[in-house]
């Protein structure tokens, strides 16, 4: 695969700093998301699999119930009726393709996994019980064969990995009343309005918070704790913020990720100059949907800037 898609709303602030939202579990439009099936819970607690299980699962989330797990959505088409429809505001919105390998080395080293970008799989059963092993992360790529018709293809960040975050201002002052300046000096303001503020992880206090920590008692320091102190707070914090719907994680791609931008065929003259503005300097090329004549589909022409 060459390409992958992203249908998304059109967002001005996407063309200036480039992030993608890592939706938490309880955002996500399907219940079934990163749920295991009790059946799967009472095999695993019956074989005597719960430590390899939670092993795994701790690739994903230190809370071992997922909390702490995003999911970013691609597709394998730009030309779906239904996604426009459902995931690019009727219509109205856009579509980002992005070049595969370019997206894919990117995540492999900021998550410092492999293969980041990976397939659905759909299936009418939750969990069988004839297989063998279990692999969380084949979990987390399953979903129904109802949703089959969007062929997804996702990436599963940890949330503490995000670029920034940005929440409710009530919110990031009950932070702000809840933790010491110790803790909550771990993060800089990146934005803010009336009615939000984005933060991000200051790497400098990250590094000074960690060796204020270490009391110098032990030379296991780092042994003894599966997390550093800093990683143990970051849990404990984004964790509480992904149970909150308003609360956005957002990871920062390179430019030269995006190889192209389709239009919907309802989108505004206003948008459609304000988009060509925005990617003028990076000769990212434009498409704008229109319907078919004869069939129920949709063409693309080219938009010259």
């Amino acid at each position: 695969m060459k390409k992958i898609y992203k249908y998304m709303p059109y967002r001005r602030e996407f063309f200036s700093n480039f992030c993608l939202r890592a939706s938490q579990r309880g955002v996500l439009n399907d219940p079934f998301e990163l749920s295991p099936a009790q059946d799967l819970i009472d095999k695993i607690l019956r074989d005597g699999l719960r430590d390899d299980f939670f092993e795994q699962a701790e690739q994903f989330s230190s809370d071992r119930n997922f909390n702490e797990v995003g999911v970013i959505s691609f597709t394998e088409n730009y030309n779906n009726l239904l996604m426009w429809s459902h995931y690019a505001n009727e219509h109205k919105g856009i579509v980002i393709e992005f070049d595969y390998e370019k997206l894919n080395d990117y995540f492999n080293y900021k998550l410092s996994m492999s293969d980041t970008v990976e397939r659905v799989l759909y299936n009418r059963e939750r969990y069988s019980l004839l297989q063998k092993d279990v692999c969380v992360k084949d979990l987390l790529l399953a979903k129904s064969d109802d949703w089959i018709y969007e062929k997804e293809h996702r990436i599963l960040p940890k949330l503490r990995k995000a670029d920034a975050v940005r929440v409710d201002r009530e919110l990031f002052e009950q932070l702000h009343e809840f933790y010491d300046n110790h803790y909550v000096n771990l993060f800089s303001i990146v934005s803010e309005d009336e009615y939000s503020i984005t933060f991000k992880v200051n790497p400098v206090e990250y590094e000074h918070f960690d060796n204020q920590e270490k009391d110098g008692n032990s030379t296991d320091d780092n042994e003894e704790m599966k997390f550093s102190p800093s990683e143990t707070i970051l849990n404990e914090i984004y964790g509480s913020l992904a149970v909150v719907p308003s609360s956005v994680f957002l990871f920062q791609l390179p430019a030269d990720c995006i190889s192209a931008v389709f239009v919907g065929c309802r989108a505004s003259s206003v948008d459609i100059e304000e988009i060509k503005l925005l990617v003028n300097s990076k000769k990212i090329p434009i498409y704008q949907a229109e319907l078919s004549k004869t069939y129920f589909t949709l063409g693309f022409n080219e938009l010259y800037l």
